[in-house]
């Protein structure tokens, strides 16, 4: 049995994400762990407010997260458990992670701007620095299966055979079909696609239901909007890639982009090349 670890703020795109998450554990018997991070307000911490206040909020988020996986148990008969931490985000998440043996991580998504988005928000911090996939839930959408995926792959940046098993892992569980989508500048990225090895070999291909498609455009967010929508894909999965100083003057990530714009939820599958 999976573990999911679904991380909630008691927002209203946390809550969304809940129960998005609790319809596909429900129909693949996966186990919820609802991770809380509880913080502080500045104006607490600088009011140099009492180890008795602390102690009284987190029997708040204690009975907050109690009621909550009571809930979700009963609406959907999904066996649910909490992780209340306190401290860095990451961190935590990892440790929340380490502690459960979590397989994946769900987050909702706000409506924040893009910049916003980029420089601070904690889904783009997870995408690049947690080692598990994390699927991000556009605060709007609600679970009605996964039968079409699409995998937006990058031939110019590597990918591992770590990435590769959890997306193939991820269509066989829904028994999705997914289309592998490129869009490049010139004819040599397609012939790369066709020939690449890490994505056609290691896999009975013939037990997935999948197609290519590859489009030449240099508007490589634009193109990935559209074919969301033309091919009706329930799952965007892209791999994020992680600039070096030099090159984040330059780019921005792909993958955090379409988090923020994406009107399907976003699967962002690891590296985990160190």
């Amino acid at each position: 049995m999976k573990t999911i670890i679904v991380c909630t703020d008691f927002s209203q795109e946390a809550e969304n994400a809940i129960h998005y998450a609790a319809s596909m554990a429900k129909e693949n018997q996966y186990h919820i762990i609802l991770f809380n991070l509880q913080s502080i307000s500045i104006h607490a911490l600088n009011a140099q407010i009492s180890a008795d206040f602390f102690y009284e909020q987190t029997l708040k988020n204690q009975q907050k997260l109690t009621d909550k996986s009571m809930e979700i148990n009963r609406l959907y008969a999904v066996k649910t458990e909490y992780y209340l931490a306190s401290g860095n985000f990451i961190d935590e998440l990892n440790n929340c992670i380490q502690a459960t043996n979590g397989d994946f991580v769900v987050m909702g998504m706000g409506e924040k701007t893009l910049e916003q988005r980029l420089l601070g928000n904690n889904v783009i911090k997870a995408i690049h620095r947690i080692k598990k996939p994390i699927l991000i839930i556009p605060g709007h959408i609600e679970y009605t299966g996964i039968q079409k995926v699409l995998f937006a792959y990058d031939t110019h940046k590597s990918i591992t055979w770590s990435a590769m098993n959890d997306i193939y892992s991820f269509i066989n569980e829904f028994n999705a079909e997914i289309e592998v989508f490129n869009v490049g500048e010139g004819v040599e990225d397609f012939t790369e696609v066709i020939h690449d090895i890490d994505l056609n070999s290691g896999y009975d291909l013939d037990d997935i239901k999948y197609s290519f498609k590859m489009i030449k455009s240099i508007e490589i967010i634009k193109a990935i909007e559209e074919e969301v929508k033309l091919a009706n894909a329930d799952l965007l999965t892209m791999v994020p890639y992680r600039y070096n100083l030099v090159e984040s003057l330059f780019h921005r990530s792909k993958t955090a982009i379409m988090a923020y714009k994406n009107k399907v939820p976003l699967l962002s599958i690891p590296l985990n090349i160190d």
